[in-house]
């Protein structure tokens, strides 16, 4: 039985501090690209009171278009986890393709239906998968059009963003070892 799942991250889960404040087995395998999808933000409820004060990032069908991610792979314990982090989505399996061509099925993540509304995230969200598409080296066009993407200019505190902003900060002022 395997011991381990592969997991295509996205949206917040690009950046490995926020994959790992949850689920600390996580190991980056490489990036790559989940095709006929697009990046999409919505939301089953009021914006206001999700998690990150805006809408969460989400993919969706669209022949043509493709979505770029980190492949995690986890060890099973996370499952339950990484599940429960991702409360208002649904399990999916997708197959992605990396840079030099190999596929892998993944699991992912995906919101249930369509939603009439369109939905921005918050600047803090859209940092956080800034900040995870260049950690990961991420192709350029990519990151400019995840930067290009319009916010909902929440001004307030988002907890997590909180610790995950004071968490790199502390990283960045350690020496290197």
């Amino acid at each position: 039985m395997a011991r381990t799942f592969m997991y295509f991250a996205y949206g917040s889960n690009l950046l490995a501090e926020r994959l790992l404040i949850n689920n600390p087995t996580a190991q980056f395998l490489c990036t790559a690209r989940l095709h006929d999808y697009r990046l999409t933000f919505d939301s089953p409820r009021d914006t206001k009171t999700m998690p990150w004060a805006g809408a969460p990032a989400t993919i969706r069908k669209c022949p043509g278009c493709s979505v770029w991610g980190v492949i995690w792979q986890l060890d099973i314990a996370d499952s339950d986890s990484l599940d429960r982090q991702e409360v208002f989505y649904q399990r999916r399996m997708v197959t992605v393709t990396t840079p030099d061509g190999t596929t892998y099925t993944c699991r992912t993540y995906e919101l249930d239906g369509e939603f009439d509304i369109s939905h921005t995230p918050s600047p803090q969200y859209k940092d956080v998968i800034v900040r995870g598409a260049k950690q990961n080296g991420l192709p350029e066009a990519y990151i400019s059009q995840l930067e290009a993407i319009e916010d909902n200019g929440f001004q307030g505190k988002i907890p997590v963003y909180n610790k995950l902003i004071c968490q790199l900060e502390k990283q960045q002022q350690q020496p290197p070892q």
